[in-house]
């Protein structure tokens, strides 16, 4: 059985709790895609009643009436009730709370985003329409991370997981966010998506507490490069480029590369890691051109009629690139070209599909959904079905964090990495983590491979078997 916290636990006694009628619920309203009723006070009506009739804390309605605090309740007053508790979940005696915290196989887990929740129900007044705003698209995107969560748990509850689950609102403050998380000292692991300050507490409680530390954000390593503890899902643009590396010498064996130098020390450091990578599955020749000295024309003088040119082009410089690209297009019908760019190309807006299908250009990514897969259309048809919307990556990339989470925790227990553990295949991603040599956290090292201007839904490193 998965069972549900939410960073506190209300106990209130529903005894005495008054009926709900259907006139009681029959105004209703939405704001950012929550439910509220709007309720009219009847004479002589507390708010101890109202709160145990329609059974959410006290605390809860205030949050989003603030007007009691100043004028009192009174008669005729309308309240926006949530139709849903977020604090509210399953109230265990204490025995029972005692009794699970021993238990071998129940686990806490900590997923912790930024939700913001005092900032976004602040009300002036309690009238129909006391937020205009919509959800700012952060807010948004770490909902979905969050369902994605839940939705994975459902599922792995069949499986035999027993969690406490307690999703925690960082509220973009570090002082908030360890007071929170210092309630609770037992947690096993925690999931994030943060970033920057947020991650950086987040690490150092982990740390501190030997408590394993899930990273979902993009290039976190430098962040929690430190901590023993932590894991990166999504392998950082370095770990990328060498991935990618070795994946072209192998599917392009017997071929020439060349990378390219500029006058920006990024865009080489990401050109000497393919090489290193490259290396590794072949000792081709490769050669490195200086882009920023000579241009085009030194590209142009590298290519060899006899075999098939693999260019690495790392930078995202859209004119810069465009305009390369515009050069190679001249060259094909004389050479064998292949050119590999970053995941960043696919954001690309001036640069016509063709041209990507003429120079043969290869994108590699930390995700790759399979859309035709069963259980990616079994989770998209729950989303649409539940929020009449497509989920977007970062709600698979929250599945995906439960789902590696949940597996570790039922083939090894609490020790989760003491032993050796198997790649893991989720919906956005694989998960195969390895100790970084420069640090001590444990990367995925698994990327993805496709062409943008062919078939998008074909992952090549499916494929590299066979080549």
């Amino acid at each position: 059985m998965v069972i549900f916290f939410i960073s506190v636990v209300f106990n209130y006694n529903e005894i005495n709790a008054q009926v709900l009628t259907k006139s009681d619920t029959s105004n209703i309203r939405f704001l950012n895609s929550r439910k509220f009723f709007i309720y009219k006070v009847d004479k002589g009506e507390t708010l101890f009643g109202i709160a145990q009739k329609f059974k959410i804390p006290q605390e809860e309605i205030m949050q989003f009436n603030h007007d009691i605090e100043k004028t009192g309740l009174k008669a005729k007053t309308k309240l926006w009730i949530p139709a849903y508790s977020w604090n509210k979940k399953i109230v265990v005696i204490e025995k029972e709370q005692e009794a699970e915290k021993i238990e071998k196989n129940l686990y806490n887990i900590a997923v912790v985003t930024t939700f913001g929740l005092p900032k976004i129900y602040t009300a002036e007044d309690t009238s129909d329409s006391y937020v205009s705003e919509p959800l700012e698209k952060e807010v948004k995107d770490n909902l979905e991370f969050v369902e994605g969560i839940l939705y994975s748990a459902e599922i792995l509850k069949y499986e035999g997981l027993k969690v406490h689950l307690y999703i925690i609102d960082s509220e973009s403050d570090t002082i908030k966010l360890l007071n929170k998380l210092k309630k609770n000292n037992l947690y096993n692991l925690i999931i994030t998506n943060e970033n920057g300050s947020i991650l950086k507490s987040l690490s150092r409680f982990s740390s501190e507490k030997e408590i394993k530390l899930f990273s979902c954000g993009i290039n976190t390593i430098d962040i929690i490069k430190e901590n023993k503890n932590a894991f990166s899902l999504n392998p950082s643009s370095g770990k990328q480029c060498e991935q990618m590396g070795k994946f072209s010498g192998k599917y392009f064996p017997n071929s020439l590369l060349i990378t390219i130098k500029t006058n920006v020390s990024k865009e080489n450091e990401r050109a000497e890691i393919f090489r290193s990578g490259w290396l590794k599955s072949q000792s081709k020749p490769l050669i490195q051109i200086d882009y920023s000295k000579s241009g085009v024309k030194a590209l142009t003088e590298s290519l060899d009629k006899s075999k098939t040119n693999i260019l690495f082009v790392s930078s995202s410089n859209e004119d810069m690139v465009s305009s390369l690209l515009s050069t190679i297009n001249t060259k094909i019908p004389e050479y064998n070209i292949k050119v590999i760019g970053l995941p960043t190309w696919q954001y690309f807006e001036t640069i016509e599909q063709k041209l990507l299908a003429n120079c043969n250009v290869y994108l590699f990514s930390s995700g790759f959904i399979e859309f035709g897969n069963k259980t990616v259309l079994t989770f998209r048809k729950y989303f649409r079905d539940k929020y009449y919307m497509e989920p977007s990556d970062i709600s698979y990339q929250g599945y995906d964090a439960f789902l590696v989470a949940g597996k570790l925790l039922l083939m090894n227990g609490k020790k989760i990495f003491d032993v050796k553990a198997p790649t893991i295949k989720g919906i956005f991603s694989d998960y195969t983590f390895v100790r970084s040599p420069n640090n001590n956290v444990y990367e995925n090292e698994n990327i993805h491979v496709y062409q943008p201007a062919y078939d998008i839904n074909i992952d090549l490193t499916k494929n590299i078997s066979e080549k």
